[in-house]
């Protein structure tokens, strides 16, 4: 039986944790009977309740481990965290607020299984059913264009946090990323396609999910910034 790792990574995110920790914990139970799983909490030093919440869970629950990474971002919170778990056969990660339909959960994960490296959320492909803020949207598409004018990618989403991962890609190619935060998503896509790796978008249905407690308070202006800065240092590296 293979061994699965599911993370939550988390930041400040007391609001929605001990619920959405729950569904992924019920979820499993019922849909990923095949699998060794366990559910990884990875606070990425919070300075709420997070962390404490994720204690008091893995007391209650055998198949719940935590792990604390005091770095920001959650590029290198998973990196270190996952190096620190090195025995698993499937890695794998999804939002703690469960934008994206838990339902679509068990097939990322038989992806790998078939053979793929990485499989990936997507709200951009053909049946995938996404709903969110017309901001939200319009900063997502011009990001993806972006990636594909400059960088020349051909995968649709690059920032669902939805995937799953071979071990072969853990161990192999994720020490190599750079970015701490949340481009990271992007330039390990952006890697395993160019090194080869078997890559897949599969659509998923995807809500967003914010309150006034957590919404983001970065402008678009500031975040379209932030993803041209992202973008032109990749395009360096990709031609040094």
């Amino acid at each position: 039986m293979k061994k699965l790792l599911i993370t939550i990574p988390c930041y400040n995110e007391e609001i929605v944790l001990e619920k959405s920790v729950f569904a992924v914990l019920e979820h499993a139970k019922a849909h990923l009977s095949g699998y060794a799983w366990t559910i990884l909490i990875l606070d990425n030093n919070s300075s709420d309740r997070t962390f404490s919440i994720a204690e008091d869970l893995k007391k209650k629950y055998p198949s719940i481990v935590t792990d604390r990474v005091s770095d920001a971002g959650r590029g290198i919170a998973i990196r270190k965290a996952w190096a620190r778990k090195p025995d698993y056969d499937i890695y794998s990660y999804m939002d703690a607020d469960l934008a994206t339909d838990l339902k679509d959960f068990p097939f990322i994960v038989s992806k790998i299984d078939e053979g793929y490296d990485l499989v990936t959320g997507s709200r951009y492909v053909p049946y995938a059913d996404a709903k969110r803020s017309f901001k939200r949207k319009l900063l997502s598409k011009i990001y993806n264009i972006l990636l594909q004018i400059v960088l020349r990618v051909n995968f649709k989403d690059a920032q669902c946090g939805f995937k799953a991962f071979s071990r072969k890609i853990v161990h192999e190619l994720i020490p190599e990323t750079q970015d701490a935060g949340w481009f990271w998503d992007t330039e390990l896509m952006i890697l395993a396609c160019r090194k080869g790796y078997r890559v897949l978008e599969v659509p998923v249905t995807w809500r967003e999910v914010r309150d006034e407690l957590r919404a983001s308070k970065v402008s678009p202006l500031v975040e379209i910034i932030r993803q041209l800065k992202n973008i032109w240092k990749m395009r360096k590296r990709m031609h040094s």
